[in-house]
């Protein structure tokens, strides 16, 4: 939980280990036109995403984070590729799309790249800028289906389609045909058919993997699947249901999942910790486990920037709050977003004005690094000194101690907390009124009763008013760092 303030108010956030910042390339009918957008995918080092070989030797392994100087530099045009530059932690782009699966010669699929690529042929360009990010480690996929396209309404033989997907876009040798990349090997295939009948997926997943063992050398290639909440039930048009629910005799589950958790009833933002909620996460945690053991992983696919196209989006705050919940779980992969002009041009104004995807990234830094903040605390012995009293007790820390990351950036001096506080004491510690406290608490809904526990960080720094302290943030160390970590006496 992160409690930060812009000039002496308190803005609640719970914090938890976030594995993976994701998103993949969708696609909007714009009139007749398809406009092509861009997702990106972060890593956490020692990232969840290293699956078993011998279990399943298909299963594939995303690269842990990296900070990297270009993320993405092939999307729309309507993404300035600058945007993405020194975006930290960016390891995977998937691109989209493919819409037409049998319109190419020999009835081969055709890549459709937008105004990225003219001659869908020989997409020079492109080509150069995916080696630019597999040479930093950044893994890119090529995405099938969309909201619009031909293949809506094309019949096509799976083995016939996988044939031309593995050697036009993979590791194929049959050069009959032209690859729009010449010599580069994507990394894997991405699924996101929507509102046609799914049939023939499953074996089309199945024959790409038997592909793929073919591979010399060897080369471990990805399936990912994009979701929506609901389809994991049967409906009518629901193309991901064949995905999900495969044919037993084919080797189809994904390897990851990117679900959207937005522009439905079971988005995200109808999460409620209080009770039950439409949020469905739990559902898809046992279908992973049911079927794949959970190496199938699972992501939070969320909005980067509320929009007036679709609906759903949860703030920082909310986000962090569903992290508390869903991140100890098996199978959960990380976080999605979509899209990725969205997730860096969305500043989060009490966080020094850093982006919602950037915010993420940095927590997912800082978090992996938080094993041994505990130190000599558990010797501590402070309780006979201030027994009597609530103040928080607390001592300062430098930066320069390894195992005592910094959550965000201290502009003042950090402090180590010794024992529980609630929001309200901490800031009435400060001079603050605590009924305008409760009313700033309560409108963010955080309980000013919220305990604030052993092991948390509080920055201090100048106030706006002269020769005065305010408390800039607080990092309270809520279930990621203690649900393994014997309970302090305090």
């Amino acid at each position: 939980m992160l409690i930060t303030q812009a000039i002496y108010w308190f803005i609640a956030i719970q914090c938890t280990l976030l594995v993976t910042i994701s998103s993949i390339a969708d696609a909007q009918q714009i009139g007749s036109t398809t406009k092509a957008t861009a997702r990106v995918l972060i890593n956490e080092p020692q990232s969840a995403l290293e699956h078993n070989a011998e279990e399943n030797p298909n299963y594939g392994k995303l690269d842990t984070l990296r900070n990297i100087n270009r993320a993405i530099d092939f999307h729309a045009s309507s993404f300035d590729a600058n945007t993405s530059k020194n975006q930290p932690g960016v390891s995977a782009v998937v691109m989209g799309f493919i819409a037409d699966y049998t319109g190419g010669k020999r009835s081969s699929p055709i890549l459709n790249l937008s105004s990225n690529c003219n001659n869908v042929e020989n997409c020079e360009q492109v080509a150069h800028d995916i080696k630019s990010c597999q040479r930093k480690g950044i893994k890119v996929f090529l995405s099938m289906g969309g909201s619009a396209g031909p293949y809506h309404k094309q019949k096509w033989d799976p083995e016939v389609l996988a044939w031309w997907i593995w050697n036009k876009f993979l590791g194929g040798d049959d050069r009959t045909l032209k690859r729009p990349f010449g010599d580069v090997l994507l990394d894997g295939i991405d699924f996101d058919p929507e509102g046609t009948n799914g049939e023939g997926y499953d074996k089309l997943v199945d024959t790409l993997r038997k592909l793929f063992k073919t591979a010399y050398p060897p080369r471990n290639y990805l399936i990912t699947a994009a979701p929506q909440c609901p389809d994991l039930d049967m409906y009518s048009m629901n193309a991901m249901y064949p995905l999900l629910h495969p044919d037993p005799k084919y080797n189809a589950y994904p390897d990851l999942v990117f679900v959207q958790f937005y522009n439905n009833y079971c988005s995200a933002n109808t999460f409620d910790t209080k009770g039950p909620a439409k949020f469905n996460f739990d559902e898809w945690e046992n279908w992973s486990l049911k079927n794949t053991n959970g190496r199938t992983k699972i992501y939070l696919g969320l909005m980067g920037k509320e929009n007036h196209m679709d609906t759903g989006y949860v703030n920082y705050e909310k986000l962090t709050e569903i992290l508390d919940t869903i991140e100890p779980k098996e199978t959960f992969g990380g976080v999605m977003m979509w899209d990725a002009r969205y997730a860096f041009s969305n500043p989060v104004s009490y966080l020094n004005g850093i982006h919602y995807g950037q915010a993420v990234a940095e927590y997912l830094q800082f978090l992996s690094r938080t094993d041994d903040i505990w130190m000599p605390l558990l010797a501590l012995d402070t309780a006979s000194i201030y027994k009597d009293t609530m103040m928080p007790l607390m001592v300062p820390i430098s930066h320069k101690i390894a195992s005592l990351h910094e959550p965000l950036e201290c502009r003042g001096q950090t402090f180590l907390l010794l024992r529980t506080v609630t929001s309200r004491i901490l800031a009435e510690s400060f001079g603050l009124s605590g009924g305008d406290i409760d009313d700033h608490l309560l409108s963010l809904g955080i309980e000013p009763t919220a305990p604030i526990v052993p092991g948390s960080r509080i920055c201090l720094g100048v106030g706006i008013k002269a020769d005065t302290l305010a408390v800039t943030y607080v990092y309270n160390a809520t279930i990621s760092s203690i649900k393994s970590r014997p309970p302090l006496a305090f």
